[in-house]
């Protein structure tokens, strides 16, 4: 095992987002470096990839899904307000919409995109941890990397998939079938744009993460 300034050269070159930083005792820490959780020291000024930037870019992330879910979630009032406007007008003036649910489940499918991103920085999702919590630490590293993988790869189908189907939907000026034509393609195109969006939340949320 490397010590010292062997040790603190050798993390110098690993990209400081692969770390969640725990500050027990800020002063103690070299100028320039900062202090691990298990209170090994390692520099930001690393060789190799700029850690300045790659930590701006997890940030940015992060960034853009906390904002944009916590946008989202105002959806919900809009949703509830079309909602007793149908209501009011069904069962009071016995005057029915066209438009409501129609215009309900497009706004609908916005919220659950933008939400399954905002929960994964959140670290929402169900996870069922009961094996997970017994194994050792290197086996939890292991593990996690196989649910990257496999989130990885359940995602990148969905991002093809999803891309062909917008740009057919696009193509064709795809509507909704009944008396309310609302347009269907602005919503499938989002689908892959939010679902790359959810992909790098997932990976940068995995460096982000400390396998105790």
């Amino acid at each position: 095992m490397l010590k010292g300034g062997r040790r603190a050269d050798s993390l110098a070159a690993i990209p400081a987002c692969l770390f969640p930083l725990s500050f027990k005792d800020p002063g103690s820490a070299p100028e320039g470096q900062q202090k691990l959780k298990n209170g090994v020291f390692y520099s930001r000024e690393g060789t190799g990839m700029n850690n300045g930037l790659f930590q701006r870019f997890c940030s940015l992330i992060e960034s853009f899904s906390e904002k944009a879910g916590k946008l989202a979630s105002y959806l919900i009032f809009v949703m509830m307000a079309f909602t007793a406007t149908e209501v009011i007008s069904r069962y009071v003036f016995n005057y029915p919409t066209m438009w409501v649910w129609p215009l309900n489940r497009q706004l609908f499918g916005v919220f659950i995109l933008f939400a399954g991103v905002y929960a994964m920085l959140k670290k929402e999702h169900i996870r069922i941890e009961i094996i997970y919590d017994l194994l050792p630490r290197k086996m939890k590293l292991i593990a996690r990397i196989i649910g990257l993988l496999a989130f990885t790869s359940f995602i990148g189908v969905l991002i093809w998939q999803a891309s062909w189907m917008g740009m057919n939907s696009f193509r064709m000026s795809e509507k909704a079938a009944g008396a309310f034509r609302i347009p269907l393609w602005p919503l499938k195109i989002l689908i892959p744009l939010i679902a790359v969006i959810f992909l790098l939340q997932g990976v940068v949320s995995f460096l982000r993460q400390d396998p105790d």
